[in-house]
């Protein structure tokens, strides 16, 4: 924004920042960092952050500093983006009827007063008083409403999410109960030929003097309530037609709004006693539209699907839903038909982003591990409109197509590990090769540039144990440079991203727990686990540099090899790997695998050739990039759906009794639930023990045994079942140690 830090006259400035996108950003709001559509909308905002920054070039030495104070007070919002429903300026006369009950006579009428108050007010030129009484001479009570007759229904209201009236109570409401005298807002709606009356309660608290209050009154439908009283009470959330006349087709239809109404009620005698007075001045200011949604309610059409099989892959082609402008398609694919693009075992095509209009294909790239294998898929297409209504899916399938044989993440590490760039020991792994000549390394779009396998080209293997990752990475770079006080991805370095989970589900941000992603960064002087971008903390320190190592020399190397490039070894403690990117105030990973497990999995190297200047450093400048995925295109780092997949190793096994790596004691919840008539429970033990796992009733009485034996540390699955046993909700619970833990299961028949 612009404010001048230079200004030392301690008087107050005031600052505008428009509301709109613009690349000037004193002018408006610029895009910073980050994904999505580059669009600002408001609509969406979630909250702000204020920074004072101090650009300066950079560098380590003699760092520049700037100090002082600011204060700043009364941050608003300004102006209408909406015409309002009602100003309230001068609106004292010739815009309101009301009504006082004069039908019931002078003993049993209220009052109403209206006056222009030009002293106190929230916008505009002033707002609108009113001193009333309200009269409960009627059995049901009483009331006092006003209308306004000068409302012209504004455009584009079926598009606003909600009114926002300001008020403000100047006096106490007079009388012994006064708690029974509530506001409601009336919106009159005729979308049927039958006039219908939509009504929601303002929670003004008419006992107290206040000051002005802005209240959110919901532009949806909602219902009658009944309170802890056993009166019936209209929302605050929503609008309700009138319990004493349903009349229309009861839908609240905003689109079809005849006029607005305030009331101030009373209830009757079963609230206090009848012919009760009370009197009391109020003020309003602005009733204005808020919010913004789509008025289109209807799904498009299921597309038109058609796929078309290709060398390793399968092309996925639809025709754009007729009619539609704006719309974005999503692509499923699985090994079944496809009723449920939800359901379990349908996985998403498309990643980092929905597909917009106009592309009508996709290439669905599949794999298998090591070797090629016929694979049959099912697939499905859906339709979001602008609105975001989503179609059913049209559906295609089955294909069957030849799968492309990848490499896998070896469960055979190298016996006699040594991270010394020499990396014989590596022999009998077969490795990932990134190679522009053999379409294996993908190149993000400009400003990205690799000029052929000299320039940037990589061999790498990766392999497991119950201990250790394991990463050698062989890197051909025609020229290696390295920066010190750059960022290290600004540098010749490479990235690992890996997911320890069988990928049957899709992620799209990293996520932590049992499900952990890692994006892990390959260094001169460190590993380090960027963790999405969250977190950047160091894993091992490079023992081929003279820096005090971290997490053990023995374990990494990183180092220039002849005649170009550079090696990398590392050894990585998975416990290290599922503990230094976590705060204190977090979660620890648990890291568990299985043989067979299909993996979330990309590699990346970045190429800095020294050719450019940025930021004040000779040589910062990274011309390029390679990855394994296709769909990487330098969105990794953030989006874990960017990546590709592989397998640890090829071989499946079964899962039960099958001890993989844990670092924590859980019960899992058992899967499927509810379940008929058996289901997997999976638990993990951090140390070897005794473990015992029993089934309980709803009563407590313990119905099965499931297991009472000693076990190693490790990730288990046992199954239960339930046959012969009643539908229900039973527990099961988990004791190894001085662990505990009691989970709730849930069986039909």
């Amino acid at each position: 924004m612009a404010l001048n830090p230079f200004d030392a006259s301690g008087t107050w400035q005031e600052v505008t920042m428009p509301l709109e996108k613009n690349a000037d950003n004193t002018l408006g709001f610029s895009l910073q960092f980050g994904g999505g559509d580059g669009e600002l909308q408001l609509d969406k905002v979630r909250g702000l952050e204020m920074s004072v920054v101090y650009i300066t070039a950079g560098g380590t030495v003699n760092t520049p500093f700037a100090t002082g104070s600011i204060l700043i007070d009364k941050l608003e919002l300004v102006g209408n983006r909406y015409s309002p429903f009602q100003t309230f300026d001068n609106a004292a006369t010739d815009v309101f009827t009301f009504d006082d009950m004069s039908w019931a006579g002078p003993s049993g009428k209220g009052s109403v007063v209206l006056s222009n108050n030009t002293t106190d007010f929230v916008e505009g030129t002033g707002s609108m008083q009113l001193d009333y009484t309200v009269n409960a001479s009627q059995g049901w009570g009483g009331y006092i409403n006003m209308t306004d007759t000068t409302w012209v229904f504004p455009d584009s209201f079926a598009n606003r999410t909600a009114l926002v009236l300001y008020v403000k109570n100047v006096n106490p409401l007079t009388g012994t109960t006064p708690q029974r005298v509530t506001c409601r807002f009336f919106l009159m709606e005729n979308s049927t030929g039958a006039n219908e009356d939509w009504v929601i309660e303002v929670p003004i608290n008419f006992e107290e003097a206040g000051e002005w209050t802005r209240y959110y009154l919901p532009l949806k439908q909602d219902t009658v309530w009944t309170d802890s009283a056993g009166k019936t009470r209209f929302p605050q959330t929503g609008f309700a037609q009138t319990w004493w006349s349903i009349t229309g087709d009861n839908i609240f239809n905003q689109g079809s709004i005849t006029g607005y109404k305030i009331e101030f009620s009373a209830g009757g005698n079963d609230y206090g006693p009848q012919n009760e007075i009370f009197t009391g001045q109020i003020l309003f200011d602005v009733l204005q539209q808020s919010g913004f949604k789509f008025d289109d309610t209807e799904a498009p059409a299921a597309p038109v699907v058609q796929v078309i099989m290709s060398s390793f892959s399968n092309l996925v082609t639809w025709i754009d839903v007729p009619g539609e402008t704006g719309e974005t398609y999503s692509i499923y694919y699985s090994a079944n038909p496809i009723t449920d693009v939800a359901a379990d075992g349908v996985e998403p095509l498309y990643t980092v982003s929905a597909i917009p209009e106009n592309t009508s294909v996709y290439v669905h790239q599949f794999y298998s591990a090591k070797i090629d294998k016929d694979r049959t898929f099912y697939y499905a297409v859906t339709c979001k409109d602008f609105a975001g209504n989503v179609s059913s899916a049209g559906t295609f399938g089955p294909v069957t197509n030849k799968a492309k044989g990848v490499p896998t993440v070896s469960i055979n590490p190298p016996t006699a590990f040594v991270a010394d760039g020499n990396i014989s020991e590596w022999d009998g792994i077969t490795p990932f090769v990134m190679s522009a000549a053999l379409g294996t390394a993908n190149v993000p779009p400009p400003p990205q540039v690799v000029d052929g396998d000299a320039d940037c080209s990589a061999e790498v293997k990766v392999a497991l144990d119950n201990t250790y990752l394991y990463v050698m990475m062989d890197v051909t770079d025609d020229a290696v440079f390295w920066v010190d006080d750059a960022s290290t991805w600004q540098n010749d370095a490479a990235d690992l991203y890996i997911g320890f989970y069988d990928s049957t589900e899709t992620h799209r941000a990293y996520w932590r727990g049992t499900k952990p992603d890692y994006h892990i960064r390959f260094g001169k002087f460190k590993i380090r686990n960027d963790g999405g971008g969250a977190e950047c903390d160091s894993v091992i320190a490079n023992g081929n540099t003279d820096i005090v190592p971290i997490g053990g020399s023995e374990n990494y190397y990183w180092g220039e090899k002849f005649p170009s490039g550079y090696i990398i070894e590392a050894r990585i403690p998975l416990i290290d790997l599922a503990t230094k990117r976590n705060s204190p105030s977090q979660t620890t990973d648990v890291i568990s695998w299985k043989v067979g497990d299909r993996i979330p999995f990309d590699i990346g190297i970045n190429d800095n050739d020294g050719n450019e200047a940025d930021a004040g450093h000779a040589g910062v400048d990274r011309e390029g990039m390679i990855f394994y995925s296709p769909s990487n295109r330098d969105n990794g780092w953030r989006y874990v759906d960017s990546w590709t997949y592989t397998w640890i190793s090829d071989e499946v096994t079964g899962v039960d009794d099958q001890p993989n790596l844990v670092n924590v004691y859980n019960l899992n919840q058992n899967y499927p639930n509810p379940f008929n008539p058996s289901t997997k429970i999976t638990y993990s033990i951090a140390e070897p023990g005794l473990v015992s796992i029993k089934v309980f009733d709803i009563l407590g009485r313990q119905i099965a045994d499931l297991v009472n034996k000693q076990q190693s540390a490790g990730t288990y699955t046992v199954d239960f079942d339930a046959k012969n046993l009643s539908a229900g909700v039973y527990l099961y619970k988990i004791e190894s140690g001085s662990f505990q833990a009691t989970k709730k299961m849930i069986l039909l028949k």
